[in-house]
């Protein structure tokens, strides 16, 4: 071998063995520090006070990250419970499937025939407990009945109490919809014969050897206060449960629970639990299992992500890499979802070998600046037309025309104000009151605007009645200077003699 040779051969050496020592082996994710740092960099981009994540594989857990504190200033760890929200239903959809390999569940029986209270809320009554899995009943996302912070009963009474939701579509399309799993839980009440809390533990947790809050004073005591974003920085909320609504987003538990009940579907699905049937949803992904299925990275993973205000979860299972992931952070708020989703995703895809991406920009400090620039608009222009009013200078109007203006200014307000409200529920689906749950910063200033409208038109029906007065005033002046001799003396003047 040449000199030459030699050193290219160890140029080459020295090369692999960097790349060795840099690369992880295949189907391992990051070590316990690159994790972390991950963890902690993500935190502090979406403000969040706590996250925690962990990486499991069939054997249980492998590594794990946590930063910050929970609502009530305890550092976060492994047992800190977290709300799961939208997680929750794939082990709705988990508990659906073991009834049926108990045989007493068909996914194929019309929802119907399980739960006849149903009946007033399918517009279809041939909709299946299988399409209420795969969100094809046709029905619609409707917020406004669900979330119910107040609820207590079980989900079967829920139903009984619910009218038939407006927007529902026709049976068999993917319309994503957190009814479906409302209904779902009253499917399983009834076809287990126990509460859904009895049902889910039985069926998915113990075997898993995990655990979860289903006890609605338990979640109470238990759960810290959540945050949602808040003009720029954080407010704590009050995180409350809707027991209708374990099945479609109000369980709750630690990373550790979500960890060992992760690993326990690895274990199914390497033990050859069968795959059910996906739909398509029009996004590049299927569903079904209360999962969503994509390919990334060259692997399938299943996934779903969950959030009620307060907080965001995220879970993953990547069954190629014997792999699974979770997320939970104590931080979310509608205004910024694309953000947290893009923590949940970008940690599948440093798992997978891809490469992250930076977060999006919040939409936040664009909506909050519109509406605080609207408002400020009309503060002016209200200030504007008062100081006018108070100097004098609002100008005379007729009776006739004042009455017309100020009946305008009214209607005028009372259509910018039916639009607010209008377009907060088209792009919320939602009115103030549930809006200030998942974005307060931006329902107070939808109440701000509100008010400053009312204010506007007060302002402008106030100044159309100084300006009808003025021109009272100013005719009175005018009938005045046109008769020389006042009226209260025309009494004492002599009759005017007839001329004969």
């Amino acid at each position: 071998m040449t000199a030459a040779r030699r050193v290219v051969a160890v140029f080459l050496g020295a090369l692999t063995l960097l790349a060795l020592s840099i690369c992880p082996a295949a189907g391992r994710g990051h070590d316990e520090e690159s994790l972390q740092g991950l963890v902690t960099r993500w935190a502090s981009e979406i403000g969040a006070p706590g996250m925690a994540a962990r990486i499991v594989d069939s054997d249980g857990a492998r590594s794990a990250a946590f930063v910050g504190v929970d609502g009530d200033g305890h550092d976060i760890d492994g047992s800190t419970p977290f709300v799961w929200g939208s997680v929750s239903k794939q082990f709705a959809a988990a508990t659906a499937r073991g009834l049926k390999r108990e045989g007493v569940l068909d996914a194929t029986s019309p929802v119907v025939e399980v739960v006849p209270q149903a009946r007033r809320v399918l517009s279809d009554p041939a909709v299946t407990v299988d399409d209420l899995v795969h969100h094809t009943s046709g029905l619609p996302h409707d917020i406004t009945v669900t979330d119910e912070w107040t609820r207590r009963g079980s989900a079967t009474d829920a139903v009984t109490a619910l009218d038939a939701p407006k927007g529902a579509g026709p049976r068999g399309e993917f319309r994503y919809s957190s009814l479906n799993y409302l209904l779902l839980q009253a499917v399983i009440e009834q076809a287990a014969g126990s509460s859904y809390a009895d049902a889910v533990r039985r069926v998915v947790l113990d075997p898993a050897g995990s655990d979860a809050i289903t006890d609605p004073q338990l979640f109470v005591d238990s759960v810290p206060r959540g945050h949602v974003p808040f003009f720029g920085s954080t407010r704590p909320v009050d995180v409350g449960v809707d027991s209708a609504g374990l099945g479609y987003g109000y369980l709750a538990g630690s990373i550790d629970d979500l960890g060992r009940y992760a690993s326990w579907r690895l274990r199914e699905r390497h033990g050859g639990e069968a795959r059910y049937r996906e739909v398509p949803t029009a996004q590049g992904s299927t569903y079904g299992d209360g999962l969503f299925h994509e390919r990334i990275d060259g692997h399938d993973v299943w996934w779903h992500a969950g959030a009620v205000p307060g907080y965001y979860t995220y879970v993953s299972l990547i069954p190629s890499l014997d792999t699974a992931i979770m997320l939970a952070a104590n931080r979310y708020g509608e205004i910024e979802a694309d953000r947290l989703a893009a923590v949940g995703r970008n940690l599948t895809t440093s798992v997978t070998g891809g490469r992250t991406s930076e977060l999006p920009e919040s939409s936040a400090s664009t909506v909050l600046g519109a509406l605080a620039a609207i408002i400020a608009t009309l503060v002016v222009g209200i200030g504007v037309h008062a100081v006018r009013i108070v100097s004098g200078r609002t100008p005379q109007r007729t009776r006739g025309v004042a009455v017309v203006r100020g009946v305008v200014a009214v209607g005028v307000g009372t259509a910018a104000a039916v639009a607010v409200l209008f377009g907060l529920s088209a792009t919320t689906g939602a009115g103030l009151s549930v809006a200030g749950r998942w974005a307060p910063d931006v329902a107070l200033l939808v109440w701000v605007l509100l008010v400053a409208i009312a204010a506007a038109a007060v302002v402008d029906v106030f100044g159309q009645v100084v300006g009808c007065r003025r021109a009272d005033v100013a005719d009175g002046r005018a009938a005045r200077r046109s008769d020389p001799v006042p009226t209260a003396f025309r009494s004492l003047m002599p009759p005017a003699r007839r001329s004969t």
